[in-house]
């Protein structure tokens, strides 16, 4: 994959990917330990990809997916985990996505930091 180039992550029934949004190539796959059936639910932060899945939180690392760490979430039940981290990347809609990116790249070609809590 070309540098600058960021991959496009895809959670599913304890399977996380990493996938090549230019072409659909897949870069890599893993099998969370735990979750048959659950849903996963991804938060990236570089260098990881956050993966929740059946109550378990999972850190993997983005280019290889290989697992870094994993906590179980004791005493926390067994359903779908929501994660939120500041800083992270997150989107709720396409149309969030385009004004996400415009703006980002406004702010790289004027070198402006982006405001509080913006993306």
């Amino acid at each position: 994959m070309r540098r600058g180039m960021q991959p496009l992550f895809i959670g599913t029934n304890r399977w996380v990917a990493a996938v090549n949004p230019r072409n659909g190539e897949e870069l890599w796959r893993t099998k969370l330990p735990r979750g048959t059936g659950a849903p996963v639910t991804l938060l990236v932060k570089e260098p990881y990809v956050f993966a929740g899945c059946y109550g378990h939180v999972y850190c993997l690392d983005a280019r290889t997916g290989d697992l870094v760490w994993e906590n179980g979430l004791p005493r926390m039940g067994y359903y779908t985990v929501l994660m939120a981290m500041a800083g992270a990347d997150a989107v709720s809609s396409p149309a969030a996505a385009t004004e996400a990116e415009r703006q980002r790249r406004q702010r790289q070609a004027t070198g402006a930091t982006p405001a509080a809590g913006a993306t």
